[in-house]
């Protein structure tokens, strides 16, 4: 079952801007309190023995309670009020920040390592309620957006966090524990702006085991690709993520002799890169969860890690190369995070989100020590670490893309379509966000089922003349797009049948796309709409959406001048008109469905 909202907020209401700023105050001390412990590790040990063990144990503490915790994180997400526990673990951040104040003042690195572990299981009790809320406060349409806009926080509050921290090592701040119970009272302040929710569901008994339940949940995942998909990518993010936040610490003393201010700053240009990506991912998305940026980003994950293997030593390069790798992970995290939250069961998100925390963190964890194995056993250098990261990198990318090869085709689909069209959507909202309807549309090119695509909030099924679907290369997108190929040489029995289950298709939730004239314009004007989309709703409840695709004749897909491709475009990008009229009820005739496409282009040109 896809989200519900609750409350139907945009993203400026005061509700979700305060959801922001509680989201950066935490992850501001998160980071802060983190990076002055690293830095202090690294400044007393790190020439000595057992230097990198101590900096990965470091990093492991904060990991270790998203491990212990996760499972009761989720069942506290799902048994209470989403917005009440935001409040409650804010309140915890800032009992933990008192004790971290006194740590400094006491100078006692156990009880500095404690607090680390403590921020960690705060942040792990935090985490599902505060990704689970966003669509049950935000209109669904607005997720993506909000991803982004919440990752921008997050890694905007890792570049002041670190930033400040090599300030702050240097003694030119006083006690990092002041500042940091600062933080957290503002944002016990601003988490009280944040709109109260109600439970979604029953949580069931408290798991004491801390590893079952979420194993349970994790198989749960599995069964559904596209959410496994999810998990697995947002574990590489944040393992890979972790572990170059360990090792730049190291590149930047080793490599590139940098002060703590300059360390600071690099792990801030990743921040900030990461920040900027998410941004872009949030708005390049346009009302959707677009999974075809998740290839963009990942290609760029390896490029620039294999550069910083490469060329890392010069100063310059190192800044680009990680500000890009930055832009590159926004791109790659947004979508995932949108769909493990818009598409798991809403009575399960919080154990769901759960899950994904636990598993990202056994990543986490195991890289911490990954990285103390290869630089201090293996003696493998910070440079060469990045290139290690970087290779890698493609086989796991390569088997992302083979779990949901529909990645690959929407990433190639959004990539083309931005390059060489531009869309302007209408009446979108008339698309129903769940259940099945059948979109009727006009034909005026060979790439309209991928405008469409690039469109539609959801996936459609599109019916495909079988000649077309079985030429080279169309069939290997096709079949990635479950396209469903259809001939009249068929026989009119099986013709019959695949209409029919066509309407399966659609009474079972699923959105089916087909161009009514029978095939592609050579006027540009709408032809006579075929009965083979009566057949299909036949004795079925779901609606039928009127489609119009305008300003195409004339493109170089379109058979305008008597010819196709052979011919310049007369704009770069082209604009199209993409309408979606009213829902019409399912007995409507193939007559009535072409009126009202008629009527949508009468709009357009109104």
């Amino acid at each position: 079952m896809k989200a519900v909202s609750q409350l139907n907020l945009t993203c400026s209401s005061t509700s979700f801007k305060a959801l922001l700023a509680t989201q950066f105050l935490g992850a501001f001390n998160d980071n802060l309190f983190k990076t002055v412990v690293s830095l202090l590790v690294l400044n007393q040990l790190v020439g000595g023995k057992g230097g990198i063990l101590y900096l990965s144990l470091t990093a492991a503490l904060f990991f270790l309670p998203y491990i212990f915790f996760s499972a009761i994180a989720g069942w506290l997400s799902d048994k209470f009020s989403k917005s009440d526990m935001v409040r409650w673990t804010k309140e915890l951040e800032l009992f933990v920040m008192v004790l971290g104040f006194l740590a400094f003042i006491w100078e006692t690195p156990m009880g500095l390592l404690l607090c680390v572990f403590l921020m960690g299981m705060q942040s792990a009790l935090f985490s599902p309620s505060k990704l689970g809320m966003l669509p049950e406060m935000l209109r669904i349409e607005d997720l993506s957006k909000a991803n982004g806009f919440l990752e921008f926080t997050i890694f905007t509050a890792i570049i002041f966090g670190t930033a400040l921290a090599g300030f702050v090592t240097s003694g030119s701040l006083g006690n990092p524990g002041l500042i940091c119970i600062t933080v957290a009272i503002l944002g016990v302040g601003a988490s009280f702006y944040v709109a109260k929710l109600h439970t979604t569901g029953e949580a069931g008994a408290l798991p004491i085991d801390p590893i079952t339940p979420n194993i349970r949940n994790l198989r749960e995942i599995y069964r559904d690709n596209p959410l496994w998909l999810c998990v697995l990518g947002i574990a590489f993010f944040w393992s890979v993520g972790a572990l170059f936040q360990i090792n730049i610490l190291l590149f930047a003393k080793s490599v590139l002799v940098l002060s703590d201010i300059q360390t600071s700053l690099l792990l801030a240009s990743l921040g900030f890169g990461i920040g900027l990506g998410s941004i872009f991912a949030g708005k390049a998305s346009e009302g959707k969860v677009e999974l075809g940026l998740i290839p963009i980003g990942a290609a760029g994950i390896v490029l620039f890690t294999s550069i910083l293997g490469i060329f890392g030593h010069h100063a310059l390069v190192s800044y680009i190369s990680v500000f890009f790798l930055g832009i590159s992970s926004g791109f790659f995290i947004v979508p995932l995070n949108a769909y493990l939250q818009e598409f798991s069961p809403a009575d399960r998100r919080g154990a769901y989100i759960a899950a994904s925390n636990f598993f990202s963190n056994c990543g986490m964890l195991a890289v911490s020590f990954l990285f103390w194995f290869l630089t201090d056993v293996l003696s493998l250098t910070a440079q060469a670490l990045f290139l290690t990261v970087g290779l890698s990198a493609i086989g796991v990318v390569m088997y992302l893309i083979h779990l949901l090869p529909e990645t690959l085709t929407r990433c190639i689909n959004w990539i083309a379509l931005h390059v060489i069209y531009r869309i302007k959507k209408v009446g979108i909202e008339n698309v129903p966000r769940e259940g099945g309807a059948l979109i009727v549309c006009n034909h005026v090119t060979y790439v309209d089922a991928m405008l469409l695509l690039a469109a539609l909030p959801r996936p459609v099924r599109f019916i495909m003349y079988r000649p077309i679907y079985n030429s080279f290369p169309v069939v290997l997108i096709a079949k990635v797009m479950k396209a469903i190929p259809i001939s009249s040489k068929d026989g009119r029995e099986a013709l019959q049948k695949t209409l029919q289950d066509c309407g399966d298709l659609v009474e079972s939730g699923e959105l089916v796309g087909i161009f009514a004239e029978g095939g592609l314009s050579r006027t540009g004007e709408i032809q006579e709409f075929k009965t083979g989309l009566e057949t299909i709703m036949k004795g079925r409840s779901a609606p039928i959406i009127p489609t119009h695709l305008g300003g195409l004749w004339g493109s170089i897909f379109s058979h305008f001048g008597g010819k196709v491709f052979w011919k310049l475009p007369k704009f770069i990008p082209y604009p199209t008109t993409i309408t979606f009229g009213k829902p019409l009820p399912p007995d409507s005739s193939a007559k009535d469905v072409e009126i009202a496409v008629r009527e949508l282009s009468g709009e357009q040109e109104q």
